[in-house]
């Protein structure tokens, strides 16, 4: 009709209203197919239909559990049942009997006085807005099936019902238990997951609970820099991970150049770290602290008394309370995981200053441990006294937070100048011992890491670029997925170690053929240089960060940093190296050969207050 009457108004309104609602219905079915591939990169670019149905298709397929992959109903429910009551012990494992006083554990930093008082303020509108509105939208719903999402959309309606809810709970301290109801959701570890030990256990709460905990923690990320000792680096405001690895890599490098200390390194794995930390221990704990009673009570409300389902193939299973560990998925778990470990500080530092030391004494800086949540690293003598010290520690912070330590996972790094290693792994429980481990993720070696070591992040990356995502992203698609995923990858690796010139120059090529022909192993030329794409969109690129310049810019925040923060890190190549702009009196480590070629560089645009 509008080809014959093409300047009919109301034909033309008509078509440009019908043309608006399929923009909409497009942009929601959209919206809700990114919600379920779990994707934020895709986002930021455009609307890749193809890549998002192949993206779910993965994922349910990944995610299909096998521990009840029976057809037969008898045989199935008797799975799932075996399923809910291994998790049921899980959480409802016996407490331990002995407590922190029975130790007499140092109480470590405590919460400065004039702090205190901001836990405990009266909790505003505008404050329980903010932990909606920053809240993901794209976050999995609990058991009530609400995300994020749909508070934010029906705020005008919800939104003073929900705060008047939110101020009853801090008002009273009671959450009802179904409110605190939590869906575990079980992800495998790896793509062949067959046995219980293969998932790991991620809890889905409410939404409404997410609440309330958000507000708890944002309260507690502020006084967690001075409560929590400087070797615990996980979850602590204005602490960064890279840092404990590239101190862990410094510190094993001196390990060659002490040849009269016999030292030893060893990474120390939590079994089922937060499954299984006693909660009394945590209160106890927040108590020594001197974290206000109201505080503590709001805490003690939102962790106890919880209930748990277990979500297999996308039904709930069993309702069981619990009485042990903390939820992976809650706001609160980390802060709380980290004033757990506290304790282990505590001893490690207070054991030092008696006749035993364990740690790293050297250039007059004392490092014994370094943490990233339950990830441990102990440096010290491999003496007699320190291994029998160590069992000590362990054996005690077991028996008042019920945190044990999974030999089989756990490594060690001794000495080369010691005669029986084997005899020192034995008196730890360890396996055996090796020269070099991951970290964080990242390797880290007595010797200077080669680029053998740096193999895993080539795989990775050639596993991200290659197969269905190349075939199915266009070019825009390709190029978000470069500057969202792959680059955020590759930097993590820059941050935290000297990534090798061959290595860079091997991944800027992959990075290159997939962007310009969707496939990393293509053999042909791009009339683009690499170097040129790499520019910001003002200068004529495309905005994709360039490795080197990456690695330029990590250096350079490293540089600043060893002048304006007060880390562990900066402490000890303070005292070992002094200042980068003069030779060093020892052999370097590549880590400050890097630091010095920068400070050389960039010399002319410094200046010292």
């Amino acid at each position: 009709m509008l080809n014959i009457d093409p300047q009919n108004l109301a034909l033309n309104y008509k078509l440009k209203s019908i043309n608006s609602q399929l923009s909409d219905c497009s942009a929601s079915w959209t919206n809700w197919l990114l919600q379920r591939a779990k994707l934020k990169w895709l986002s930021k670019g455009e609307d890749d239909l193809k890549f998002l149905y192949a993206r779910l298709k993965k994922r349910r397929n990944h995610s299909s559990s096998t521990l009840v992959a029976s057809e037969d109903p008898t045989i199935r429910q008797d799975l799932i049942n075996s399923i809910t009551q291994h998790f049921e012990k899980l959480f409802n494992a016996t407490p331990p009997v002995n407590t922190l006083e029975s130790f007499s554990i140092p109480k470590g930093n405590v919460i400065p006085s004039h702090l205190s008082h901001l836990l405990t303020v009266n909790v505003s509108d505008v404050e329980i807005k903010e932990a909606i509105f920053l809240g993901s939208s794209k976050s999995s719903p609990g058991p009530d099936g609400f995300n994020f999402e749909f508070y934010k959309s029906t705020w005008l309606i919800t939104g003073p019902l929900v705060c008047k809810a939110v101020k009853s709970f801090f008002s009273k301290g009671y959450l009802p238990k179904m409110a605190k109801a939590t869906a575990i959701a079980l992800i495998p570890k790896s793509t062949h997951a067959s046995n219980i030990s293969d998932y790991r256990p991620i809890a889905l709460c409410n939404v409404f609970y997410k609440i309330i905990s958000k507000i708890l923690a944002s309260r507690m990320k502020e006084i967690m820099p001075f409560i929590i000792g400087n070797n615990q680096a996980g979850f602590i405001k204005k602490r960064i991970a890279t840092d404990n690895i590239l101190l862990a890599s410094e510190i094993l490098s001196d390990f060659k150049k002490s040849a009269k200390n016999k030292l030893m390194c060893a990474k120390l794995d939590i079994r089922k770290a937060f499954d299984s930390v006693s909660r009394a221990f945590i209160l106890s704990k927040m108590k020594q602290k001197g974290f206000p009673s109201s505080f503590i009570h709001w805490v003690k409300a939102c962790i106890l008394d919880v209930h748990f389902s277990i979500c297999i193939d996308g039904a709930l299973e069993g309702y069981f309370n619990s009485s042990y560990g903390i939820r992976q998925g809650c706001p609160l778990s980390p802060y709380l995981f980290c004033i757990a470990m506290d304790v282990f500080s505590c001893l490690i530092d207070n054991d030092s200053n008696q006749d035993n030391f364990i740690g790293f004494h050297k250039h007059g800086v004392n490092i014994s441990h370094l943490l990233y949540a339950d990830d441990l690293l102990i440096f010290g003598e491999a003496s007699l006294n320190n291994r029998a010290a160590l069992r000590k520690i362990l054996d005690i912070f077991a028996k008042v937070s019920g945190l044990l330590v999974n030999h089989e996972k756990s490594q060690i790094i001794i000495s080369s100048y010691i005669s029986n290693p084997m005899d020192f792994c034995e008196a730890l429980h360890m396996p055996s011992y090796c020269v070099k481990m991951t970290y964080l993720g990242l390797p880290i070696s007595v010797k200077k890491c080669s680029k053998y070591d740096f193999l895993p992040l080539m795989h990775s990356i050639a596993n991200h670029l290659a197969g269905w995502k190349a075939r199915l992203l266009s070019m825009g698609g390709r190029l978000q997925f470069l500057k969202y995923t792959v680059c955020n990858t590759i930097a993590y690796w820059i941050r935290g170690s000297i990534i090798p010139k061959s290595c860079i120059k091997t991944l800027s090529r992959i990075c290159a053929k997939f962007l310009f022909f969707g496939d990393p192993e293509a053999k042909k030329l791009h009339l683009i240089t690499w170097k040129r794409t790499c520019k910001p969109k003002l200068n004529g690129g495309l905005g994709i960060p360039d490795l080197i310049g990456l690695q330029f810019a990590t250096m350079s925040s490293l540089l600043f940093r060893f002048y304006n923060s007060k880390s562990i890190l900066f402490n000890y190549l303070n005292a070992k190296y002094a200042t980068p702009w003069t030779p060093a009196l020892s052999r370097p480590s590549p880590l400050w050969n890097e630091i010095g070629k920068v400070a050389l560089i960039i010399k002319p645009d410094i200046c010292f207050d």
